[in-house]
């Protein structure tokens, strides 16, 4: 009797367990082989000044990304929002993760220019968390971006 109420019920268990498996959608795949993951409209507040953060991804038909940025506050612009910072070199380096070493802040009031380290991670289909740092890995921020538009 105990035989074939297990039987059936482990059966039941494995079908919906590789039917979730065979239905779940896949937001990465290989590195240099994901389309659009991180391509968006992105926003967020940098709590290390309390600035409006806005970042703007799109992936170029080779697979890499390239970023335009503009935040209410730059820190390291003298803290006025005179500047612009981007990068066109972005790559997949690992599953949810989008890798610079040449993320260039130019700030206009004293002609500055800035070059960072940035990471992104997906925290879920609309999240994004931005790591950036200093060349030599020392900490300059960490934002939680919200994805406004999928371009």
């Amino acid at each position: 009797m105990r035989v074939s109420f297990f039987r059936p019920a482990l059966m039941l268990l494995g079908a919906l367990t590789a039917t979730a498996a065979w239905t779940e959608p896949k937001s990465t795949q290989a590195p240099g082989k994901v389309k659009h993951v991180f391509q968006g409209y992105w926003m967020g507040v940098d709590p290390t000044d309390g600035g409006d953060a806005r970042r703007s991804l799109l992936q170029r038909d080779d697979g890499t990304y390239e970023m335009a940025a503009r935040d209410s506050v730059l820190t390291l612009c003298d803290s006025t929002d005179r500047g612009f910072a981007s990068f066109e070199d972005g790559k997949i380096v690992e599953r949810n993760v989008l890798q610079s070493d040449s993320l260039t802040i130019r700030c206009f009031d004293n002609g500055a220019s800035v070059v960072l380290h940035v990471r992104y991670e997906l925290g879920g289909p609309n999240v994004m968390i931005e790591h950036t740092t200093q060349p030599d890995g020392s900490f300059v921020s960490t934002i939680v971006l919200h994805r406004i538009s999928a371009n």
